[in-house]
């Protein structure tokens, strides 16, 4: 039986938990995989190595949005194509995108590399104290860019390929040669920030060399590399469905750029509040990446199943949300019990000036403030996996415009607007508030849309 045709299976608990466990495992490890470089750094060279990396962090991100967004517009059309038969079209879908998003990706780092410094000092937040880390930090995953926006494309691919555990063992070997070649870079060599990018552009990179060779030699499977056939309707479409995605996973960088730059010039707060940011939010997307995954697992299932067999969508609408609920308590639970023992991984005792008098350094303790924070954001988990699952749910049906206006709203007005207001009324407690409260805001769009599409899209009442 072909890889694909399993996608086209009942959809029982067991298959879409056998299904989307892979794809949960490697969201989650790609969060701990974000979060080595901070705790290498709050260990071993100090505050401003870890606010240098917490700065540029969001050009990671971004980086990661920009190869979702393609991913998973693309694959939504590409895996309904499957679903109806259509394999050598599906092919040459996926093979010209996978042209277009090494072009646009090799554009964007060039662009980059031109404007580093400004993009560091106008955009990301950078002050003259981390400027020549972060610069340090910066440039090499620069050149690593175009890889890592490939390897994160590709390997949405091989879960519509059926292959979710190739996917994340491709993933797991990349989050494993970072953190060996951490060690080594670090520790033994003690070559700073630099080598913290150096080992996190290798791993980010690892992905889109097994993708390639899997695409390239694997023909027994659904998709595989042919040769591509030009079509700008394809590009379009897949750019503009998979814009929910882009915007989705646009948010975390875009939020972490605005919180920084209230952060450092905030008075008594400054670079040990960028510093605990960075914790608290990389905590928060590791325990996010629970039902993250579990909706990006299930989002190929969705598309072949709208383009082959329609009286399966209600079930997976019904199973999904269920699952996703339970997830999102999960999340909630572990992180309000493991709060404080996951900040303590960090070096949170930072120094912030020297005692001439008594001749000794003056040092202030982030724990308590990262802690508080980490707990207020995750607060929003339980509305958070509602929103994650609406969007990537419509994406699935190619419709970019309804997911790609839950996100628009959530990001670019809720959660932007509450962050520069709150921070002026509740001081740094409104800096943490915001991501929840956008979360309660957007549930209500969220269940909207949910409940208005469910008879176009065939999963609430079943038409005949």
């Amino acid at each position: 039986m072909n890889e694909n045709t399993k996608l086209g299976q009942k959809p029982t608990a067991k298959f879409l938990l056998k299904f989307t466990i892979p794809t949960i495992l490697s969201y989650f490890l790609m969060g701990v995989f974000g979060m080595v470089d901070q705790i290498f750094a709050s260990r071993n060279m100090g505050v401003e190595a870890m606010a240098s990396v917490s700065l540029v962090l969001p050009f990671l991100m971004s980086l990661i949005a920009f190869g979702s967004m393609l991913a998973m517009g693309g694959c939504a059309l590409v895996t309904k194509k499957l679903g109806k038969n259509k394999h050598q079209e599906a092919r040459q879908n996926f093979s010209l995108l996978t042209i277009v998003v090494t072009v646009i990706a090799l554009a964007i780092a060039g662009v980059t590399w031109l404007l580093r410094e400004r993009v560091l000092t106008g955009l990301l937040g950078a002050n003259e104290e981390i400027l020549g880390d972060a610069l340090l930090y910066m440039e090499p995953l620069i050149i690593a860019g175009t890889v890592i926006i490939v390897g994160i494309f590709l390997v949405q691919y091989m879960i519509a390929n059926g292959k979710p555990a190739l996917a994340m063992i491709a993933t797991v070997s990349g989050a494993v040669v970072s953190t060996i070649l951490n060690i080594i870079f670090i520790i033994v060599l003690e070559m700073g920030v630099q080598g913290l990018a150096i080992a996190t552009g290798v791993g980010y990179s690892l992905p889109a060399v097994i993708s390639l060779v899997y695409f390239a030699f694997a023909r027994k499977d659904s998709l595989y590399f042919v040769k591509p056939k030009w079509s700008i309707k394809v590009i379009g479409r897949a750019m503009a469905n998979g814009t929910s995605e882009f915007i989705t996973m646009m948010m975390i960088p875009v939020t972490k750029i605005v919180m920084n730059n209230i952060l450092i010039n905030m008075d008594g707060i400054g670079v040990m509040g960028v510093a605990s940011a960075g914790i608290a939010m990389g905590l928060m997307n590791i325990f996010a990446a629970l039902f993250i995954g579990f909706s990006a697992g299930m989002a190929p299932i969705v598309a072949f199943n709208n383009g082959s067999k329609r009286e399966n969508l209600r079930v997976l609408y019904k199973k999904g949300l269920a699952m996703v609920g339970v997830l999102s308590i999960v999340a909630l639970l572990l992180t309000t019990l493991l709060a404080s023992p996951l900040v303590s991984i960090f070096e949170t005792r930072l120094m912030v000036g020297f005692d001439f008098v008594a001749g000794m350094p003056i040092y202030y303790d982030i724990h308590a403030m990262t802690t508080r924070g980490l707990r207020i954001i995750s607060s929003g988990f339980l509305l958070m996996g509602i929103n994650i699952f609406a969007t990537q749910w419509f994406t699935a049906f190619n419709d970019g415009l309804v997911s790609g206006f839950i996100s628009l709203m959530q990001t670019a007005v809720f959660t932007v607007t509450l962050l520069l207001t709150l921070p002026r009324v509740m001081d740094l407690n409104g800096v943490w508030a915001a991501l929840p409260l956008a979360e309660v805001l957007t549930v209500a769009l969220s269940i909207f849309f949910l409940v208005k599409m469910g008879r176009k899209y065939h999963y609430a009442k079943m038409s005949v």
